[in-house]
């Protein structure tokens, strides 16, 4: 209000003057109740000046524990979700150093109420960055502080604890926990405001428990009573659970529901969606991605919130790097393939390559320098070795992306994409797919058109990467042969026809190819290609064709024998 605001700028005017009179502890408290305004009406200016102006307070050895404590929690929670905050000089360099800060002057005064504000925005800003590595810790020390007497914070432990147990996939005490905070703010009275953050976890345990439809029902009963920034939110959390009800029914109607999703979340502006169940959130922005829907909105709300990509890795998420071994060579970077130069690094490349093709992206240094260096000893190796990995984290421009760790070294899957792994993943996922199947053949043709090469470094497959390469034809060949039986006429044959470009001295697909042509009475067309397969052959220097094949084309070669 008008009011509000007028008395909110003469209590800034006032800290910011520093008048006599005034103490540490008042000055704080004024501060923690301007923080709080700031947060209310979404008042950056105001948080700034209420910050600002008691800086030089903090460090007043007479300030009251309890004052500071607070004020603390009230700046980590305001820092940490709402308004970053960073000045030269300030004694906190993060909202979550304050709420540490906080933390340990309410365990070395005794001050609990201190401590449990500070555990509780603690593990809210961790989970915001999908950051779970002290959250059962610290919400065990939540129930170990928390006062009976106040349901508030009866209510908070159990609203914590069935984050908790929903982050665990332990939904039966998540359950529990619901009825525990359910039966605390009702016996509260607690108005809707206070009520609602209980809700959108209970939506998020019944989310978690597959069960979307449910929870959906259970906010879209409060809609009504909500109104402007909590009425957006709400929003936002029942689209996201409509569409994840059609993806999981594979409904045809799933992209539709996803666009409404990804429309409410530019609407909303709420990076807390889906907390306690960050591997959903990641599904549906991955999806999101891969349709083209919000793509910026998508990828900054991956980035704000640390999320890990989907199990199914999709191309679309926005990896630091992105390797490709398919056809020709590259990295890319920021979605820019890096340049090499005219002197490319080949051994720092070389490690690159045999960690992508690699099982879990990941090898001994000892197979490594085996396989780089074979004529060098064992410390010229080693010092090769450290020298190529040098020169490869920097031309990565991340040394963290390849860890090395017990002898091994390991790309770091959360944050490197390799095109071989993602090909070969999506091909295990439609191993049973049905080609007769219209989307199923949708898929499959896409992986069909996807593959963009074999293996092949520097115009031929490294010794060390010839059983991968080997795998990765037998793989596309038998792809492109299922397509080809599911399809009729031409339609087969340009399955083969393109398959041959990649791999042109596969028996198999010539023989698929001239009995697909036979079928069609083509018999010039067959012996054109057994013509073309015999080139092969002797360039290869080998000179016996397939049994099968030559048994295909007998017949057609004697009658134009006979014919000349």
């Amino acid at each position: 209000t008008a009011t509000g605001d007028a008395l909110t700028v003469q209590l800034l005017d006032r800290l910011s003057r520093r008048p006599g009179g005034d103490s540490t502890t008042m000055r704080l408290m004024a501060s923690e109740s301007l923080i709080e305004r700031a947060v209310s009406t979404g008042r950056s200016d105001f948080f700034e000046q209420a910050v600002d102006s008691v800086v030089d307070d903090l460090r007043d050895p007479l300030v009251s524990p309890w004052a500071l404590g607070m004020w603390l929690v009230a700046f980590g929670a305001a820092a940490g979700r709402y308004f970053p905050y960073a000045r030269r000089g300030f004694p906190y360099a993060t909202a979550e150093d304050a709420l540490r800060a906080a933390i340990e002057i309410g365990e070395s005064q005794s001050l609990r109420g201190v401590e449990f504000g500070a555990l509780y925005h603690l593990q809210l800003q961790m989970k915001l960055r999908n950051d779970f590595t002290e959250f059962t810790r610290l919400v065990g020390r939540l129930g170990e502080i928390a006062d009976s007497r106040y349901t508030t914070q009866v209510a908070v432990v159990a609203d914590c604890q069935a984050a908790m147990h929903t982050w665990q996939k332990d939904f039966p005490a998540a359950y529990r926990d619901c009825e525990r905070f359910m039966a605390s703010i009702e016996a509260a009275h607690e108005p809707l405001l206070e009520r609602w953050p209980h809700y959108v976890t209970k939506y998020q345990v019944l989310l978690g428990d597959g069960k979307p439809r449910e929870a959906a029902a259970l906010l879209t009963e409060m809609l009504p009573r909500l109104d402007g920034g909590m009425h957006a939110r709400t929003v936002l959390c029942i689209r996201a659970a409509v569409a994840l009800a059609a993806k999981w029914n594979g409904d045809e109607t799933y992209q539709n529901h996803l666009r409404a999703f990804t429309d409410q979340l530019r609407i909303a502006q709420w990076p807390a969606i889906l907390l306690n169940l960050p591997g959903l959130l990641a599904e549906l922005l991955a999806d999101a991605l891969e349709c083209g829907l919000e793509v910026e909105l998508c990828r900054t709300m991956i980035a704000q919130r640390r999320l890990a990509a989907p199990a199914r890795r999709p191309e679309s998420w926005p990896w630091s790097i992105k390797v490709r071994v398919l056809g020709d060579f590259r990295i890319e970077r920021d979605s820019a393939t890096v340049e090499l130069g005219a002197k490319a690094p080949t051994r720092a490349l070389d490690i690159l390559r045999m960690l992508a093709v690699s099982k879990d992206h990941a090898c001994s240094l000892e197979s490594l320098q085996d396989a780089l260096w074979p004529d060098l000893d064992g410390d010229q190796a080693k010092a090769a070795c450290e020298q190529a990995l040098h020169r490869l984290r920097k031309l990565l421009g991340a040394g963290e992306l390849i860890a090395q760790r017990e002898g091994r070294l390991r790309l770091s899957t959360d944050r490197v994409w390799v095109d071989l792994a993602d090909w070969e993943a999506r091909l295990q996922q439609l191993s049973n797919a049905d080609p007769a199947e219209a989307a199923s053949l949708v898929q499959l043709e896409r992986l069909f058109r996807d593959f963009t090469g074999p293996v092949l470094f520097r115009g031929q497959a490294s010794t060390w990467a010839q059983p991968v390469a080997e795998r990765l034809q037998n793989r596309f060949v038998e792809l492109a042969l299922r397509l080809g039986k599911h399809s009729e006429g031409k339609s087969s044959q340009g399955y083969y026809l393109r398959a041959l470009e990649i791999f042109p001295h596969s028996a198999r697909l010539s023989h698929a190819l001239i009995q697909a042509r036979l079928a069609q009475g083509d018999k010039a067309g067959a012996i054109d290609e057994y013509s073309r397969y015999e080139r092969m052959l002797k360039a290869a220097g080998e000179d016996d064709p397939s049994p099968a094949i030559r048994a295909l084309v007998q017949p057609l070669l004697k009658a134009t024998r006979l014919n000349a």
